[in-house]
C-alpha cells in the first residue's frame, strides 16, 4: 500500500482535521449510506417486508403519484445503471409492489405505478423514513441541514459529471461495471 495513503488512513479521525476527512470522504459517505440502509431494514415494520432499496423506490413512486414515472426516471433519481434498474424493477414486479404498463404512444416505454399492496404500506414506510431522518439530523440546526443537503447535491453532481466525462472519453458505458456489480449486491 502507498505509504502516504496508509498514513492518511491510519491517522484518520472522522471528527478530525479537514485534510484527513477530505481524503476519506467517500469512505465516510459509504459508511453512512450503509448504516442508513441497515437501520431502515432492521426497523422496517414486519407488515411491510421490503428491503431498503425497494423502500426508496416505493417512496419515490408514492411522491410522484399523478405523474408518469418510467425506468429512466428511476435510473436518474437513484444513480443506477439501466440493467440494475431493470433487475430491481423486475424483482419488485414479481413481489407485487409495482406494475409496468405500456404507453400508447410508445410501447417500449413502461409506466411504473405502485400496486394496492405497495400503496397500503406507504404510510408505515413514510413513518419509518421520517424517524430515520430525525435521528440522522439530531443535533443539526435547520441551517446546517439545508447546507448539508446542498453539499450532498453538489457532491453527487460532481461525481455524475466525472462519470459522464469518463464514459464519453472511453467511448462506452462500461466504466460503470464495477459500480453496477456493487449496486446489484446492495439492492437485493
Amino acid at each position: 500500500m502507498n505509504q502516504t495513503c496508509a498514513v492518511t488512513m491510519r491517522d484518520h479521525d472522522p471528527g478530525g482535521g479537514h485534510d484527513d476527512a477530505a481524503s476519506l470522504l467517500s469512505l465516510e459517505m459509504q459508511g453512512v449510506s450503509r448504516s442508513i440502509r441497515r437501520y431502515l431494514t432492521s426497523t422496517m415494520p414486519e407488515s411491510t417486508k421490503v428491503t431498503g432499496g425497494n423502500v426508496h423506490i416505493i417512496m419515490f413512486l408514492a411522491k410522484s403519484e399523478g405523474s408518469d414515472v418510467f425506468q429512466h426516471d428511476i435510473e436518474r433519481r437513484f444513480s443506477i445503471t439501466r440493467s440494475t434498474a431493470s433487475r430491481v424493477l423486475s424483482l419488485m414486479e414479481r413481489k407485487g409492489l409495482i406494475v409496468r404498463t405500456s404507453v400508447a404512444a410508445d410501447a417500449r416505454l413502461k409506466r411504473i405505478t405502485l400496486t394496492d399492496a405497495a400503496n397500503a404500506i406507504v404510510a408505515e414506510l413514510c413513518e419509518n423514513a421520517q424517524r430515520m431522518e430525525r435521528q440522522l439530523m439530531a443535533g443539526f440546526s435547520e441551517r446546517e441541514e439545508r447546507q448539508l443537503a446542498e453539499y450532498l447535491k453538489r457532491l453527487r453532481n460532481n461525481v455524475d459529471m466525472a462519470q459522464r466525462s469518463f464514459d464519453a472519453a472511453s467511448g462506452s458505458d462500461s466504466a460503470t461495471t464495477a459500480y453496477q456489480a456493487n449496486t446489484n449486491k446492495e439492492d437485493q
